[in-house]
């Protein structure tokens, strides 16, 4: 088997969707999203909404195997896992689309 044929046969999907991160006080918001940023699989992430207090509402891109609910958990747990500054993080279910 051609490397192209394994390619063809794994399936990507793409997906946007709304998440709210609530962060430590103290913590910068601008390093807070570039952390959501360098997580595995995001690839855009957009500030939609900064108005609160340690928390930041962002419109995520990211690209996946996983369906759409299971890719965003994923997020959420890994944010939370591995960065200790992030406290919450919200996945607007509502919001999720495939892209």
């Amino acid at each position: 088997m051609k490397l192209l044929e394994i390619l063809a046969e794994v399936q990507y999907n793409t997906y946007e969707g709304m998440i709210q991160v609530m962060y430590e006080e103290g913590s910068d918001k601008t390093q807070i999203v570039d952390l959501i940023r360098a997580l595995p699989g995001i690839t855009t992430v957009t500030v939609a909404d900064s108005t609160m207090e340690n928390v930041e509402t962002l419109k995520i891109k990211l690209i996946t195997q996983k369906s759409a609910l299971e890719a965003f958990e994923s997020l959420k747990n890994t944010a939370m896992t591995k960065y200790p500054n992030v406290k919450n993080v919200k996945i607007g279910e509502k919001t999720i689309e495939k892209a």
